[in-house]
C-alpha cells in the first residue's frame, strides 16, 4: 500500500508538507505543489480517511436523510450540496426514508453508527423531531417543518402559493382549481397563499380545493378526470407541485381542452421534466442550487463548532415562465 511517506519521498518534501496540502491547511509554492500532485497521480495514492478520522476525530462525511429519493427537487437539492462538499474535500452519505418515520429513525441509526461529522435532514414530513435532540451532532433542517431547536433552511411556501395565485389571476383567471396534499406542511402552505390570492381579489366563492392522497402524477390526472367529466368548469390548475400539474395537463388535453386557451397549468418546484411537457410547464421556481450552498455553508459552519445565531434561512421563490400559462 502506498503510503504519505512515499509520496513525500517522490516529490522530494516532507511528510508533513504533503499532509498540509492534503488538509488544505496550508499554501506552498506552485512549483511544490506540482510536484506533490504528480506524486500522488504517479503512486495512485489514496488518503487512509479513517486513520485520520481516528486522529483528527472527523470523518469529512455529512450524513443526510432525505424523505423521498425520487423527488426531483430533493435530487436537485443533492446535487449542489455534493458539489459544495467535495470542494472541501467532503461527501455525504445519503438515505432514504421513503416517507416513512420508521425507516426514517433506522436511517438515522445507521447514519450514527459511521461516525458522521454533522447530519442533515431533507423533507417534506411533519414528523416528531423530537428525538433528534439528544443528538449532539450538528444538525440542519431543509425544506420542513422544523422547531427552534434545529437550524433550518427552506423556501416561504405561502408566497409562493400567493405569487402564483396572482399569476394566473393578471392573465384574467378567476375559476382557479388547486390541486394539493394536505398531509404534508409545504403543501397546507401553498394552498394558503393560494386562497389569500382568491380572497383578495374578491374571489372567494370562487375556491377549488382538490386534496389527493399521493404526491403522483397518476393520482392528479384520474382526479382531474374525474371532475371534467362531472361538468365541473375551472379557468386555471394550480398544481401545489409539478406532478400534480402535469398530471392535470394531461387530463385537460385528453378531455379535448387546449392549454393555455381554455384553461392554464401552473406547477411548483420547476423540476427538469416541466420544460419537457406540451406545452412547457409555467412553474414556481424554488432556488435549489443556492439552497444546497446555504445548507452547506452552515452545517461546515456548525462542524467547525462556530456558532449559528439565526434560527432558519428563508428564500424567496419565483416564476419559470413558459407556454401553460
Amino acid at each position: 500500500m502506498v503510503t504519505l511517506k512515499d509520496v513525500a519521498e517522490m516529490a522530494g518534501v516532507s511528510v508533513s508538507t504533503v499532509s498540509y496540502v492534503l488538509n488544505g491547511k496550508k499554501k506552498v509554492r506552485p512549483a511544490t505543489l506540482k510536484r506533490i500532485e504528480d506524486a500522488i497521480d504517479a503512486l495512485d495514492y489514496c488518503p487512509n480517511l479513517l486513520a485520520s478520522s481516528l486522529k483528527t476525530n472527523q470523518s469529512k462525511t455529512v450524513g443526510v436523510v432525505v424523505s423521498d429519493i425520487t423527488n426531483l427537487f430533493f435530487v436537485d437539492i443533492l446535487k449542489s450540496m455534493e458539489e459544495e462538499l467535495a470542494k472541501v474535500g467532503y461527501c455525504m452519505i445519503i438515505c432514504n426514508a421513503d416517507n416513512d418515520a420508521e425507516k426514517e429513525k433506522e436511517c438515522l441509526r445507521r447514519l450514527l453508527s459511521r461516525n458522521i461529522d454533522g447530519l442533515i435532514l431533507i423533507g417534506t414530513g411533519d414528523s416528531d423531531l423530537s428525538g433528534y435532540r439528544k443528538i449532539k451532532l450538528p444538525l440542519i433542517c431543509v425544506d420542513r417543518i422544523a422547531d427552534k431547536k434545529f437550524f433550518t433552511v427552506r423556501v416561504d411556501h405561502i408566497s409562493g402559493g400567493h405569487l402564483a395565485t396572482q399569476y394566473l389571476l393578471k392573465k384574467g383567471r378567476r375559476n382557479i382549481l388547486y390541486i394539493g396534499n394536505s398531509k404534508y406542511g409545504f403543501s397546507r402552505e401553498r394552498c394558503q397563499g393560494y386562497k389569500q390570492g382568491m380572497m383578495e381579489a374578491g374571489l372567494s366563492e370562487n375556491i377549488k380545493v382538490l386534496d389527493l392522497h399521493t404526491l403522483n402524477s397518476e393520482e392528479a390526472f384520474q382526479k382531474t378526470c374525474g371532475l371534467l367529466k362531472k361538468g365541473e368548469l375551472f379557468d386555471a390548475v394550480f398544481g401545489g407541485i409539478d406532478h400534480f400539474a402535469i398530471g392535470a395537463l394531461k387530463a385537460l388535453l385528453s378531455q379535448g381542452i387546449s392549454v393555455p386557451e381554455e384553461t392554464a397549468v401552473i406547477g411548483y418546484d420547476d423540476i427538469a421534466p416541466a420544460k419537457f411537457t406540451y406545452p412547457e410547464l409555467t412553474s414556481i421556481a424554488q432556488p435549489k442550487k443556492e439552497m444546497g450552498k446555504i445548507v452547506v455553508q452552515y452545517i461546515l459552519a456548525m462542524i467547525q463548532g462556530e456558532k449559528v445565531e439565526e434560527h432558519e434561512r428563508v428564500l424567496k421563490p419565483y416564476i419559470a415562465e413558459r407556454a401553460s400559462v
